[in-house]
């Protein structure tokens, strides 16, 4: 039974360990201090429509916190590329003039968190067209707040 209790302490003093860091780091951006969050602490998807700057502020977001950037846009041309299955699903359906499917998109975003050291926190550029893009999304371990 003792063993119970101290693991358990060990969890909690390692949650709060980690937290009053995330605090610290937090009152230190506040204050104008210039340390960087650690990219498991940030991770956001960046909306809007062609032309709203989202490829402009895209830089400066990933300097400021320090983090990974993924584009969608950039992601599925890289499939189409290299001819991945996901990419050769992709391309047939822009070829139509259609929209690429939320499943198509979630794998891609899926396969590169997985598989890009970098990207332990980040921001997704132009991936929710719908909401139910977002709800797979949470999945790959980003939470998603929905729009206010």
């Amino acid at each position: 039974m003792s063993s119970l209790v101290e693991e358990a302490v060990k969890k909690l003093t390692n949650t709060v360990e980690s937290l009053e860091s995330r605090i610290k780091a937090l009152e230190d951006r506040a204050a104008g201090g210039s340390g960087k969050l650690s990219t498991e602490e940030v991770r956001m998807i960046l909306i809007g429509p062609p032309g709203a700057g989202k490829g402009t502020q895209a830089p400066k977001i990933k300097e400021k916190f320090n983090c990974c950037h993924l584009a969608t846009g950039d992601m599925l041309r890289s499939q189409v590329a290299k001819k991945t299955p996901l990419g050769r699903e992709a391309k047939k359906i822009m070829d139509q003039g259609g929209l690429v499917s939320d499943d198509i998109v979630i794998g891609m975003i899926k396969e590169e968190l997985e598989n890009n050291k970098e990207c332990k926190g980040g921001y997704v550029e132009s991936i929710c067209r719908e909401t139910c893009q977002r709800t797979p999304f949470s999945s790959c371990g980003a939470p998603v707040a929905e729009p206010t």
